[in-house]
């Protein structure tokens, strides 16, 4: 058993050849946005994806602005704590975490790990919750912290980290901003992490939620059209650290940000340069904001603030960009479709009301539509419905791929390794030292990826080679 490259991070230490020289190993796991359990201290409301009928009916139910208000990070006026409670663990889960996290989403996986006994030591399992509304340099210092007291707790040198979706670019943070604790890292595993955020975020940002992209469990949550869901979108400055980022691309490393014009509807054009500015940009898209006076755009204090996290993404992923750890493996899924690029079919620029057709609708105003006449850069003159005239999505049209866990494109789950991957096989001998990035095809989805019989015997591999036989 070789050990893991260090690159600066000093070595794990072994007695005997084979064992490391404590009797303790935490394995720590962090959730993805949202899988973390949250209680709204003052306004009483919780959020707890283990019991949606009755804890999330509010979320579900209200207004976005009002849920925006609801969501708004401010320690004085909107405290939050991680839950710990849960009918199904003991007292020393409960200690170690497990409450604050979705057990819908994890509970079977941290029951396995909690099962098995890696190597002649103990690795005990902790989870770590956090609020997932923060941005991921907040929740990394947070996640850091933690992993100190739990390395205390248990009087440990060394420690494991797992990670789910965007708990990884969290526990970057954490390791990137507290070279102690990274010091003291056996290895670290990231799970359908979106290294280079998603174009299904970018998307959202003028579809919102869509039924046949995202379900009607999405709509309800994060709003079902472009106002709503920037609205919700303004107060999480996690959520909005999910975009694609600088480093984003299509699964042939192409370019992902592309549109045709009304007016040249056969020549294929692209918004290029670097994505923060091009989010900021007045016209929209590829500005991701309507400007002020148009009737897609979201209220002044909203707008305001959707600023401000986008300005908080661009300063997170500008800094972070693709370090990782020395000691890191990847794990992701293949085979489920979702948004990979985005591409715009844009309405016309002048578009003059057809007289005819106004006239023909007030004789019959539910069977005509109000039709439009614009004009083609060649000269030639074409109807155009009322609806496609303006539309909110401004002609988004979904690109789409099974190259992905159904969330989470490959090309960002594996942008941490490049092109260096291999598909996952229980019972084959790998050599870890040198492989470091795996997948499953066709398993399970992006939130139940924890739960997949390849991640989890990938998981069992892994932690087998850190800790020694």
């Amino acid at each position: 058993m070789t050990e893991p490259s260090s690159g600066g991070v000093q070595q794990v230490a072994r007695v005997g050849g084979n064992t490391i020289d404590t009797g303790t190993i935490p394995i720590v796991f962090v959730p993805g946005i949202m899988g973390s359990r949250l209680h709204f201290t003052k306004i009483k409301r919780y959020w707890d994806p283990d019991h949606t009928i009755s804890r999330m009916r509010h979320w579900l139910l209200s207004s976005a602005d009002r849920v925006r208000r609801d969501f708004r990070v401010n320690a004085a006026s909107n405290p939050v704590e991680v839950m710990t409670d849960g009918d199904q663990l003991s007292a020393s889960q409960r200690e170690r975490g497990w409450g604050g996290v979705a057990w819908g989403f994890y509970g079977s996986l941290l029951e396995h790990l909690e099962g098995q006994r890696y190597g002649a030591y103990d690795t005990p399992v902790y989870a770590i919750g956090y609020d997932w509304r923060q941005g991921n340099d907040h929740s990394g210092a947070a996640i850091a912290t933690r992993i100190e007291e739990i390395l205390a707790e248990q009087d440990a040198e060394r420690f494991i980290l797992l990670s789910h979706s965007m708990g990884g670019l969290a526990t970057r943070a954490a390791l990137k901003g507290n070279a102690e604790v990274a010091g003291k890292l056996a290895g670290v595993c990231h799970i359908a992490q979106p290294v280079t955020g998603a174009a299904v975020a970018v998307r959202r940002m003028f579809t919102g939620a869509t039924f046949s992209g995202d379900g009607l469990a999405m709509m309800a949550l994060l709003g079902s059209n472009r106002q709503k869901f920037q609205t919700i979108c303004s107060a999480l400055p996690g959520a909005m650290q999910l975009l694609a980022t600088q480093d984003f691309t299509k699964t042939d490393g192409s370019w992902w940000y592309t549109y045709r014009t009304f007016e040249e509807p056969e020549v294929d054009r692209a918004w290029e340069g670097l994505c923060w500015s091009l989010y900021a940009q007045p016209q929209s898209p590829p500005g991701l904001l309507a400007p002020a006076d148009s009737r897609h755009a979201i209220a002044a204090v909203p707008r305001r603030e959707f600023n401000r996290r986008l300005a908080e993404a661009r300063a997170f992923h500008m800094g972070m960009g693709l370090w990782k750890h020395a000691n890191t493996w990847t794990f992701y899924g293949t085979g489920n479709t979702t948004d990979t690029s985005l591409h715009f079919e844009l309405p016309p620029v002048e578009a003059k009301l057809s007289l005819l057709s106004t006239a023909m609708h007030s004789l019959n105003p539910f069977t005509e539509d109000i039709r439009y006449k614009a004009r083609r850069a060649d000269g030639s003159e074409v109807s155009v419905p009322g609806s496609e005239v303006d539309p909110s999505d401004r002609g988004c049209v979904m690109q789409r791929s099974d190259k992905s866990d159904g969330t989470v494109p490959v090309a960002s789950a594996k942008a941490l390794f490049g092109g260096a991957t291999h598909e996952y096989a229980s019972g084959t001998a790998y050599d870890y030292e040198t492989q470091r990035q795996f997948y499953a095809d066709g398993g399970e989805a992006h939130d139940q990826i924890c739960a997949d019989p390849k991640c989890v015997a990938f998981l069992d591999d892994l932690i087998t080679h850190l800790v020694g036989s």
